[in-house]
C-alpha cells in the first residue's frame, strides 16, 4: 500500500510511464519539470521505476 501511495504521489506529479522509461534511459530533457523533479527526488532504483512504469500503465 505504501508503494501505491508513493506511486499515486508521482502520478499527481505529472509523472508518466513513457516519462519513466526516458528519465531510466537517461533522455529526460523533455519531461515536465515537476515530473522530472518527482523522479529525481524519488531516487528510485532501476527495478523500483520498472515497477512505477508498469503501475502507471495499468491504474
Amino acid at each position: 500500500m505504501a508503494v501505491d501511495n508513493r506511486f499515486a504521489a508521482m502520478r499527481a506529479s505529472g509523472v508518466t510511464a513513457d516519462g519513466v522509461r526516458r528519465f531510466a534511459d537517461g533522455s529526460s530533457e523533455n519531461l515536465n519539470p515537476d515530473a522530472l523533479a518527482a523522479l529525481t527526488e524519488a531516487n528510485l532504483t532501476e527495478s523500483e521505476l520498472h515497477d512505477l512504469a508498469e503501475w502507471l500503465e495499468t491504474s
